[in-house]
């Protein structure tokens, strides 16, 4: 394969987004018109899932193509695995330009300048306002000094560096350090997500300069920090969806009645439920007014692609690392929980010669598939793991089966300890909590996953089946969970 028959590779991925907030996913108000489009010159893939969570084991995944017992990253900055092949090193031996923008939390010991791309660090979540650079803004105050980038974009482009002018912190005193929303002042241009699509757009330049010269095919990986919370807004967007508007999330209500205690020691660690839901619809607005926010950024990137002549040779693919909860269960972010929410994600391909363009793949993909599937596009042989596997053909629009008949997730740590593994099929979902009830869903008559059936007499069956079903994926990934789980599995 030569170099001018290889796709470029543009990736962009959010942070902690719900995939019903998109348009083309059926969100009936948040608007986001710019993913839409992408969807319809290529595929949205309908039952796309993180293989874990939070965000650094679900983007060392996606890094790697692995578990995160096989890349080292279990947890927020581990270190991931020196041995395990990544993209960048992959697709540089490939003969690939590697860029890089926006977040990076893979691990804790390297940056993307460590792994060849080019582009600016971030190192660790690096979040851009931190250590001051913003006034009055509490998230990431702890912070030595500010990472420079942010100021000297700011700088640059001869913008006042922007301040809170009010926000909404929630009513646990252990959290008040950080914002649930914030209205920033000045424009769209002043945010450090504006910045992350100039940087993107800088780097597009470069790469089509280069492609020109050296006929190089590029893999440019952009991240925004969005729409995980804080939601730091400025308007329209702070303003654009009125919270009276926004519908109750149906699994509000939830009891907590046979559910894990975490889950509700979680509600109460954030403190967010004392006010119901008109509080909550508050931070979902904003949450709602940041996925459109960076949905128009995204759009600037897209414009700027097809003004480089560049979209008819390049794969544009947007997912996310993980969903937010933003309401449902009344939890927030993600954590020791598996809901559909948190789990499921967005993910939308845009391949030049995608064979049925708007089309939807309903076979079941994973997050760190898209790592075997650069490789084969960049004509690179994958590795031959268990973990994953290149979707490739469904990218391209073909009824390609990928086998599967169910999805595996395992969890760690978020805020405290919480070992924990999901397996779900087309109709139900099993979780192993390692030192709590298991949960049993029909996700098909309790779609909002509220009533838990673990251990009651009329679903032992299906119970049976959903164990010997996690059984297999455990020995087949080589999961070190296995003893615990196997020495339980059948007095469940």
């Amino acid at each position: 394969m030569s170099s001018q028959e290889r796709m470029n590779i543009l990736l962009i991925l959010t942070d902690q987004h719900r995939y019903d907030t998109l348009g083309c996913y059926g969100a009936p108000t948040c608007r986001t018109p710019h993913i839409d489009s992408l969807a319809e010159r290529g595929v949205r893939f309908d039952w796309a899932y993180t293989p874990t969570s939070p965000c650094s084991p679900a983007r060392a995944a996606l890094f790697t193509g692995l578990y995160p017992h096989h890349n080292h990253v279990a947890v927020n900055d581990n270190v991931l695995n020196p041995d395990a092949p990544t993209l960048a090193s992959e697709l540089s031996r490939a003969g690939y330009n590697l860029g890089y923008a926006g977040k990076w939390h893979v691990d804790r010991n390297t940056l993307p300048s460590d792994h060849g791309f080019e582009g600016k660090d971030f190192p660790g979540y690096g979040y851009p306002p931190a250590g001051g650079v913003i006034e009055g803004l509490r998230f990431g105050g702890g912070a030595r000094r500010p990472i420079p980038h942010y100021p000297e974009y700011l700088e640059q482009h001869g913008y006042e560096r922007p301040r809170v002018l009010e926000a909404f912190y929630g009513d646990n005193p252990s959290k008040q350090n950080q914002e649930m929303y914030a209205l920033q002042s000045g424009t769209v241009e002043t945010t450090f997500e504006c910045m992350v699509s100039e940087h993107t757009i800088e780097l597009l330049r470069g790469f089509k300069d280069a492609h020109d010269q050296e006929e190089k095919p590029f893999f440019l990986w952009a991240n925004f920090w969005g729409p995980h919370t804080p939601c730091l807004l400025p308007e329209p967007y702070y303003s654009m969806y009125d919270p009276k508007t926004i519908p109750q999330e149906p699994s509000f209500t939830e009891t907590w009645d046979r559910k894990p205690g975490v889950q509700q020691l979680y509600e109460r660690f954030w403190g967010l439920s004392s006010g119901g839901w008109e509080s909550w619809r508050e931070i979902v607005a904003r949450y709602w007014g940041y996925v459109t926010m960076i949905d128009d950024l995204v759009g600037r990137i897209l414009d700027e692609l097809r003004v480089l002549g560049l979209e008819e040779n390049t794969l544009v693919v947007f997912t996310t690392d993980h969903g937010d909860m933003m309401g449902a269960h009344r939890l927030i972010e993600k954590g020791p929980f598996t809901y559909e929410q948190c789990y499921r994600l967005p993910m939308v391909a845009a391949h030049p010669a995608c064979e049925a363009p708007d089309s939807i793949c309903d076979e079941f993909v994973y997050l760190h598939d898209l790592f075997p599937t650069f490789l084969e596009m960049a004509g690179a042989t994958p590795p031959d793991v268990p973990d994953s596997r290149s979707i490739l053909d469904n990218l391209l629009g073909r009824a390609t089966p990928t086998g599967r008949d169910s999805i595996y997730s395992a969890f760690q740590a978020q805020i405290f300890r919480f070992e924990q593994r999901m397996v779900r099929t087309r109709t139900h979902k099993l979780v192993y909590n390692y030192c709590d009830i298991g949960e049993l869903y029909d996700l098909v008559n309790d779609p909002w996953e509220m009533r838990n059936l673990m251990g009651l007499p009329e679903t032992q069956a299906v119970q049976k089946e959903l164990l010997d079903l996690m059984h297999e994926h455990i020995v087949r990934l080589d999961d070190p969970i296995f003893r615990s789980f196997d020495a339980i599995r059948h007095v469940y």
